[in-house]
């Protein structure tokens, strides 16, 4: 006897293929800045005041992804320029990483009497 007369009919199901590195590289940055306004919302609901001089901080989080994505992009052989254009484009990212962060601490700091 057929045991699976309640069951549904087989329908062709699409074989599960994952997220590139790349996706999930930019779905990480996107959780990153959820978190980030999810406090900077709670810290104005909570103080009344607004954090200011935090543009600096806002953009780290997108170097990073475009950081790691052009890594991802040369390690996968898809990138435009070789080995040349993606070492200069990643230390570029980082330069400016490591720019935004010395900028955006202090100003960041400043915010809480610091």
């Amino acid at each position: 006897m057929d045991d699976r007369k309640d069951l549904p009919p087989e329908e062709s199901h699409k074989p599960y293929v994952p997220a590139s590195p790349i996706k999930r590289t930019w779905a990480w940055v996107a959780i990153v800045y959820v978190v980030i306004c999810l406090l900077l919302f709670t810290y104005y609901l909570a103080t009344a005041r607004v954090l200011i001089g935090l543009g600096p901080l806002m953009l780290c989080p997108a170097l990073a992804g475009l950081a790691v994505t052009t890594v991802l992009r040369y390690r996968s052989g898809r990138a435009r320029g070789g080995l040349a254009a993606c070492i200069a484009l990643t230390a570029a990212c980082v330069a400016l990483l490591l720019i935004n962060l010395y900028v955006g601490v202090p100003s960041l700091l400043r915010n809480f009497g610091g």
